[in-house]
């Protein structure tokens, strides 16, 4: 192969891989706004987006919301179940209460917001960041109680990210005047 014929080649690769690059940031230009929308959490928003290729394949602003809440409420729920194990082992009031009503108010939230996006996109919106507040009233319990447990921590900023990016994703949605 001479010279000629290899630069052509390598040149048509690259074209290949520019290409499907392009066409990837294509695909998935909705998950990167809303991540852009995270500002200093756009690292982490990437990382959920690209493990989930649903969210990825979203193709408007109401199918985004639904894939990033019904991954929120299933994060939830199953962030619950860790409270409530280590609740009952526990018996922390603390541990116990962001368990019960902390969670359960972070579950209600995500799941009032996904009811809500067709039919009252700005509610769902609030109910997207509020939902941001059961962790906020968790870390502050164990914070009284002097409690320090990474594992906790860790899922509570992991549902405070949760609410972010169902918050922006929402906020994408047009609103209709009734």
């Amino acid at each position: 192969m001479n010279s000629s014929t290899q630069s052509i080649l390598l040149c048509l690769g690259l074209i290949l891989i520019v290409a499907n690059i392009a066409q990837a940031d294509k695909k998935c230009a909705l998950a990167i706004k809303v991540c852009d929308g995270t500002f200093k959490e756009r690292a982490r928003c990437m990382e959920i987006v690209r493990s989930n290729p649903k969210i990825q394949s979203a193709k408007n602003p109401v199918q985004i919301s639904k894939f990033v809440l019904e991954l929120a409420i299933h994060k939830a729920v199953a962030g619950q179940k860790f409270l409530k194990n280590l609740a009952k082992k526990s018996k922390s009031p603390a541990i116990q209460q962001c368990a019960g009503f902390d969670y359960d108010g972070v579950v209600g939230s995500f799941k009032s917001a996904l009811g809500e996006i067709k039919e009252d996109p700005m509610t769902a919106n609030y109910d997207a960041k509020v939902a941001g507040d059961g962790p906020d009233n968790c870390d502050r319990g164990l914070a009284a109680e002097k409690i320090v447990n990474p594992a906790i921590t860790k899922l509570n900023d992991e549902i405070r990210l949760m609410s972010v990016i169902a918050y922006v994703a929402t906020d994408l949605i047009p609103y209709k005047e009734p």
